[in-house]
């Protein structure tokens, strides 16, 4: 087998990507307080009220108060988005409140009927203040090119971005008839998966991910940091080539399709980034991965983005027995985000690897994993992993018949940190047949 990997870091790339954004670098996201109407009729008044907060869905309590506010605003010219006055809260946490209408920007007798029932995307978003504008355009490039990749994107102060987020409404002719209001906090965000050039530029062409999310649901139904981090990095810094056997190289017929595969997709942030960077007609398959709850989201999101035909979502609980399109599959590359928040889920992360290799992992397969700082306990297990002082004794904690620590299989090296998520890359260590 050659060892040329199928997928592999560009370190000079991941290195200027590291230095350009802050260590301390914070992703707060604009989120619905309460939900809005599903469905809005011409001149219908209805309540907007945004919070600020960061990616648990815990409001801002930062001494960094957002004087510029927010601005609303609707992707198409065949409807007028009026807004009243705002209310501002930044007193005990970062809130607005609006009142917006639709409206016609001719009578409604002249309002085209194939535009009732039509959707439309309300965007919500920070207004980029003074000190934010002349931070994103810091010397650098990849400061600027990471705020073009979170559409619409505001910098509050050189380290806090805030992501805005659009909701889908559906537009409905004019009534006097007082109906019960159905409601929802379903959102979207937008990224850019797009060539660096387009990125520098930072226009609107180039390929937008629509992902849709809900707080409030499983732990799998909205962005979370490392995921955007991790789908940057790879956008950006991520270089593909394919890995074929001797025979493979004579016949120029592939025995397997090489598959990529992603470990706790969530809601698809990462899935729709990869599938939009490998080319048409590839041979390489994806499998992205969620606990059956999350898959459905997971599956919607993809569809939304056009995924290649060879992309699939299957269900998968770590440590249980893999399903048989896992077994059968030729993995090559694995990717996993945010999979490590709570310490205790290592052994049935680190069971799941094993059991995807069966033992087996050949020297071109990559592990890539991202990890955001929070508590200490996963951050410095990891990190004594990385620097060989991890003490399987007492860092461990096994709680199955496996007495050994799995994790003495496996290599740890931390390649990159970008902002507060460190990547790592994982190997399989070569054990004598006494010691596995």
């Amino acid at each position: 087998m050659t060892t040329t990997p199928l997928f592999q870091f560009d370190t000079k790339t991941l290195d200027k990507i590291q230095e350009a954004l802050p260590a301390d670098l914070q992703l707060l996201r604009l989120r619905l307080r309460f939900g809005l109407p599903v469905q809005v009729h011409l001149g219908q008044r209805f309540r907007v009220v945004v919070d600020l907060v960061d990616e648990m869905g815990q409001p801002f309590t930062g001494t960094v108060a957002p004087h510029a506010g927010i601005k609303l605003s609707i992707d198409t010219d065949h409807l007028v988005l009026r807004v009243e006055s705002t209310v501002a809260d930044i007193k005990q946490r970062a809130q607005w409140v609006h009142w917006v209408s639709l409206q016609s920007p001719t009578t409604t007798e002249d309002f085209p009927d194939n535009w009732f029932d039509a959707h439309i995307g309300l965007r919500i978003q920070m207004k980029q203040g003074a000190v934010g504008e002349n931070d994103s355009m810091a010397p650098g490039g990849f400061r600027h090119v990471f705020q073009s990749f979170c559409v619409g994107s505001a910098w509050l102060n050189a380290s806090v971005l805030v992501l805005p987020l659009q909701v889908q409404l559906q537009v409905a002719a004019p009534s006097e008839v007082n109906e019960a209001v159905t409601s929802s906090t379903i959102c979207q965000r937008l990224f850019h998966a797009s060539s660096l050039e387009i990125s520098e530029r930072g226009d609107d062409k180039g390929t937008v991910l629509v992902v849709e999310e809900n707080y409030g649901d499983a732990m799998g139904s909205h962005v979370w940091d490392a995921s955007v981090l991790l789908s940057f990095s790879v956008l950006h810094a991520g270089t593909t080539g394919l890995t074929l056997s001797e025979e493979e190289l004579v016949t120029g017929v592939l025995e397997t399709k090489q598959v990529m595969l992603e470990l706790g997709s969530g809601c698809g942030l990462f899935a729709a980034v990869l599938s939009n960077l490998l080319p048409l007609g590839t041979d390489v398959a994806t499998i992205f991965t969620e606990k059956h709850e999350s898959t459905e989201r997971l599956q919607s999101n993809l569809l939304r983005n056009r995924s290649l035909p060879t992309a699939s979502v299957v269900a998968l609980d770590w440590g249980a027995e893999l399903p048989i399109i896992l077994l059968h599959a030729n993995i090559r590359v694995v990717f996993a985000a945010d999979v490590l928040y709570n310490w205790a889920a290592h052994e049935a992360l680190i069971a799941t690897l094993d059991s995807l290799f069966n033992g087996q992992v050949p020297t071109s397969t990559r592990v890539f994993l991202a990890h955001k700082r929070r508590g200490k306990s996963s951050a410095m297990k990891l990190d004594a992993l990385a620097s060989n002082t991890f003490d399987a004794a007492t860092d461990c904690g096994v709680t199955t018949e496996i007495t050994e620590c799995r994790w003495n299989r496996w290599h740890v090296e931390k390649i990159a940190s970008i902002g507060r998520v460190d990547l790592f890359q994982l190997s399989r260590r070569y054990l004598q047949p006494e010691a596995v």
